[in-house]
C-alpha cells in the first residue's frame, strides 16, 4: 500500500488505535507516540495502547501516555507499528469489527503479510522515519512538539546513535528537525544507552564470561540463563542489547545471544538475538530459526531448550558465512 492509501484512511476516520509489537522497544513505542501526536494535531481521537508493562529506559518520553486497558467501542482503523509478523502482534488485540483496518507501519525487510494495510519502506532506518515522511503527506512537517522526543528516541535507538550503515544524510536532517522540535539528545542518550541499575552491569560481567568464538574467531555466542538472572538480581528487559558486545570483537562477522525466556503457559524457550558487523545478512540466520528481522540485526523466540537451539543457530550462521564467502570478489 502507498502512503497515499493510509493518508485517505486517517483523512477519512476520526478515532484511532496506535499499537506496537510485544516487549516494545524505543522504534516501536517511540514512533506509536509519534504517531498519536500527528493524529491528535490533526483533530482526530488517538489512543496509544500497550497491553504489558514498558521497559524502564522508555518511560522517559513515555511515562503517563500509554494505555494498558484497551479502551471500549469501535475504531476507524488500528495502526501497529514496527511489527513485520502476526506473532509479534500484541496480546489482546480487539477483534477485526472494533478495531477497523489492520494498518502496519514498518520498515524491515522480512515480512509475513500480516496487516490489512502495510505501510512498509524497507529503505527506512527505523519506523520513525516512515511516520516522519507520513506526517509530511499529512501536512504536520515539522512534527508536532509533542512528537518530537519519541520520534527522535526511535530514531537514535534504531541508528545505534547514528553509527549503522543505514544512517544517511536524510537520517541527520530528521534528527536536526527533532532536535529543534525539542528533544534532548544528552537525555534520549543516557536514558537509552546508559542509566543502569548495579544489577545489569552484574549480569553483563556474567554474559560475557559464557563468551564462546566459532568459525576460526568468526561468531561470536553469548548465553543469558534463568540461574544467571536470578543470581545478579536482573530481569529481562536487562538483557536488551548485550548481544553488541560480541560484535565488537574485531574477528567476528556474526555475534549470537541466546536467552533462556519464560514461555507462555510455562516452559522455557530460547530467544535468539543476532547482530552483523556488517557483511553477514543476519536476517537470514534468523528466518531459518522463525524469526526475521534486518541485514544487521534479527531475532527469534525459539521453542527449544537453549543447547538446542545453538546447534540450530550455528547451522544456519554457517550457511550465511558460505553464502558470504562465495558471494566474495
Amino acid at each position: 500500500m502507498t502512503r497515499a492509501a493510509t493518508v485517505d484512511l486517517v483523512n477519512a476516520g476520526t478515532r484511532f488505535l496506535v499499537t506496537c509489537h510485544r516487549r516494545p522497544d524505543a522504534d516501536a513505542l517511540g514512533s506509536a507516540l509519534g504517531l498519536a501526536a500527528i493524529l491528535r494535531a490533526l483533530g482526530k481521537d488517538a489512543t496509544v495502547w500497550v497491553p504489558e508493562a514498558l521497559p524502564p529506559n522508555l518511560l522517559f518520553f513515555a511515562d503517563g501516555l500509554v494505555a494498558h486497558e484497551l479502551p471500549e467501542g469501535r475504531f476507524d482503523a488500528t495502526f501497529v507499528m514496527d511489527t513485520a509478523a502476526t506473532s509479534l502482534l500484541p496480546k489482546g488485540l480487539p477483534p477485526s469489527e472494533l478495531r477497523g483496518p489492520l494498518v502496519v507501519v514498518d520498515h524491515h525487510a522480512a515480512h509475513d503479510g500480516v496487516g490489512d494495510v502495510v505501510l512498509r519502506d524497507c529503505e527506512a532506518c527505523s519506523t520513525a522515519e516512515v511516520v516522519m515522511h507520513l506526517a509530511a503527506d499529512l501536512g504536520q512537517r515539522p512534527v508536532p512538539k509533542a512528537a518530537a522526543a519519541p520520534l527522535y528516541a526511535a530514531l537514535v535507538a534504531d541508528t545505534g546513535g547514528f553509527r549503522y550503515a543505514m544512517t544517511r544524510p536524510e537520517t541527520l536532517r530528521l534528527g536536526a528537525e527533532l532536535l529543534e522540535g525539542g528533544a534532548k539528545p544528552w537525555v534520549t542518550a543516557y536514558e537509552l544507552f546508559e542509566g543502569w541499575p548495579a544489577a545489569r552491569m552484574h549480569l553483563l560481567s556474567a554474559v560475557l564470561e559464557t563468551l564462546e568464538l566459532h568459525q576460526g574467531g568468526r561468531v561470536a555466542v553469548l548465553r543469558v540463563t534463568r540461574a544467571m538472572l536470578e543470581r545478579t538480581g536482573a530481569n529481562d528487559d536487562m538483557v536488551e542489547g548485550m548481544v553488541n558486545y560480541g560484535r565488537m570483537l574485531r574477528s567476528v562477522d556474526v555475534s549470537l545471544l541466546l536467552w533462556e525466556y519464560p514461555r507462555e503457559g510455562g516452559g522455557l524457550d530460547t530467544k535468539v538475538s543476532l547482530r552483523s558487523s556488517g557483511r553477514a545478512d543476519v536476517a537470514n540466520v534468523a528466518m531459518a530459526l522463525g524469526g526475521g528481522g534486518h541485514r544487521a540485526a534479527a531475532g527469534s523466540q525459539v521453542h527449544e531448550p537453549l543447547d538446542a537451539t545453538l546447534r540450530r543457530a550455528l547451522s544456519a550462521i554457517e550457511a550465511e558465512l558460505v553464502r558470504l564467502d562465495g558471494a566474495s570478489p
